[in-house]
């Protein structure tokens, strides 16, 4: 029934846009519909006097109301009314097959390690299905994107990921590119920056959906992470300092670990504070503070 009066499926409009194609500006069909809204009240408050008693009150602002939306319409389908949908077109259209490629793809996990599983998924005829309809492309993806011509050339060895500086980059690069999807095989670990706004709104202006696929265990059994590093942004040479170090772990409770704050500035990586801390119960986050000094004209 709804296709019968509206033309498309439900399906087309929830995905779609609406849009209007007409040359004219749509400030002009706005002023438009407002002039003659206007325009019918004046006439008829103009020839109320002379109308049936019938038609007055409420019965009057309804008249008004149906002739302005008929009007509404005319002048809407005048400015050419469309709905805008996205869709892939065979063999024209590029997917841009995304595989993580740092150091922790090479953990093990139920006898092979998460790349391996990432490959063997995309060798299981997931690449040879997007290949018959669609031009792929694969890339590895660690510190920024990198073409590959093949699978067996991924080696997982980088320190970090950064996914969301990786699929801005790449929205960059392929800006003349057909480019109608980007598929993430990753397992998240290493990533040390977020997708933020700027990567979002890059794929978001080309209409570039990422579908990712992930790996590895929603938890690790045995991992120490920091959450948070809190310090004064400036202080006075030769001043003391307290870092306030959030953190939290899992499978090494009641264990000891060393804290250490460095100098990264100089090339020696100078150690400024260290002391040893007992990790609490698995998941809890722990706050510890370190003080050291620091140097020379300030920070």
């Amino acid at each position: 029934m709804f296709e019968f009066f509206f033309k498309y499926p439900r399906s087309v409009y929830a995905r779609g846009h609406f849009a209007l194609l007409g040359a004219w500006p749509k400030w002009v069909l706005v002023l438009l519909i407002l002039a003659a809204a206007g325009g019918l009240a004046w006439l008829i408050r103009d020839r109320l006097a002379q109308a049936s008693t019938v038609v007055r009150g409420w019965r009057v602002w309804l008249i008004w109301g149906m002739q302005t939306l008929l009007i509404a319409l005319v002048l809407v389908l005048l400015w050419q009314p469309a709905i805008i949908i996205a869709e892939l077109k065979p063999q024209q259209n590029i997917i841009a097959v995304l595989v993580d490629d740092s150091r922790s793809m090479g953990i093990v996990e139920n006898g092979s390690t998460r790349e391996a599983q990432a490959v063997k998924a995309l060798q299981g005829g997931v690449l040879a299905g997007l290949n018959h309809s669609f031009q792929t492309r694969l890339y590895r993806v660690d510190t920024a994107p990198a073409r590959i011509d093949k699978l067996e050339d991924l080696a997982p060895n980088a320190p970090s990921t950064r996914l969301g500086e990786s699929l801005k980059q790449l929205s960059e690069e392929t800006s003349d590119l057909p480019v109608g999807a980007v598929v993430l095989l990753s397992d998240g670990d290493d990533n040390t920056s977020g997708i933020g706004a700027d990567a979002i709104s890059a794929l978001r202006a080309r209409h570039i959906p990422v579908h990712t696929v992930g790996f590895g265990r929603e938890r690790a059994e045995h991992d120490v992470e920091l959450d948070d590093v809190e310090v004064a942004p400036r202080a006075l040479a030769d001043s003391r300092l307290a870092a306030k170090i959030t953190l939290h772990q899992r499978g090494y409770a009641g264990a000891k670990v060393n804290l250490t704050i460095r100098d990264v500035s100089t090339s020696q990586a100078k150690v400024l504070a260290s002391r040893s801390v007992t990790l609490g119960a698995d998941g809890n986050l722990q706050t510890e503070s370190l003080m050291f000094n620091i140097g020379g004209a300030g920070a």
